[in-house]
């Protein structure tokens, strides 16, 4: 019989380490284990009480279950004074790479940068790197006047978090993201051009061979650049392609200099 209708459909599930096949019919209601639920609570309990080191343990929990209920208590905490918590909440919602969270880390990026402090340094981090993470490519357009403004030599580090927080989300398909490092390798400064290089060529790892040409040869042509630093990370974005397996970019690679 054809159709969805008339198919036999089978699940299969690991129990007690060996596979069991039923009729997706029959299949049992899906059920949250008892531990996750318990987890869940111990990582709500540490949210609530728990010091700084207690905090940044339960992270890689927060990702792995990315329970709804962790949401305000993130948001809560990403404004409070506590510039450590503030970088937990940050981490912890990047480790989530919920949406939803994109509008309360904008807010807590233009905060961080009026704070001072080796604290709120790591704060403004954190946020960016979540940013980074969530994967939501409207960010593009909220850090480009930041990219486009800000004077590069006081801000140059926080300029490189943004750079690689745009390659993050190119990688996950965010062409917005992938147009803005295009542009910032013609940037005035050869030190964020050198950076955004590399990043362009990590938005590919993981699809080498989907590179446009046109991306290709602009990276080729920055390898004889008059700033050895851009020239040097135009050369290893094209090693670093190469590495990964796209072979237009191990023949630009190895193809004889003029």
């Amino acid at each position: 019989m054809g159709g969805f209708a008339g198919r036999q459909l089978f699940y299969e599930f690991r129990v007690a380490g060996n596979w069991e096949v039923g009729r997706l019919d029959k299949m049992p209601p899906a059920k949250t284990p008892h531990f996750s639920e318990e987890m869940i609570q111990e990582c709500l309990r540490i949210m609530e009480t728990g010091d700084a080191e207690d905090l940044f343990e339960i992270i890689p929990r927060i990702g792995v279950l990315r329970d709804p209920r962790f949401h305000k208590p993130l948001i809560r905490m990403l404004s409070q004074s506590d510039a450590k918590r503030c970088e937990f909440a940050a981490c912890a919602m990047g480790a989530m790479g919920d949406r939803e969270f994109l509008g309360p880390l904008k807010t807590a990026f233009l905060e961080a940068q009026k704070i001072k402090g080796f604290a709120a340094h790591d704060w403004l981090l954190a946020v960016i790197e979540a940013i980074g993470e969530i994967g939501d490519d409207s960010a593009a357009e909220f850090f480009l006047p930041v990219l486009n403004s800000a004077e590069a030599s006081p801000h140059l580090r926080m300029l490189k978090w943004i750079i690689e927080s745009l390659g993050a989300i190119a990688q996950q398909g965010g062409i917005r993201s992938l147009e803005v490092l295009r542009d910032m390798t013609q940037h005035r400064n050869p030190e964020l051009r050198a950076h955004a290089l590399l990043e362009l060529a990590v938005a590919y790892w993981h699809r080498p061979n989907e590179i446009e040409d046109s991306i290709l040869n602009q990276i080729y042509g920055l390898t004889k650049d008059k700033h050895a630093v851009v020239a040097e990370s135009a050369v290893a974005a094209l090693q670093s392609l190469a590495d990964v397996g796209c072979r237009r970019a191990e023949k630009l690679f190895f193809e004889p200099s003029d």
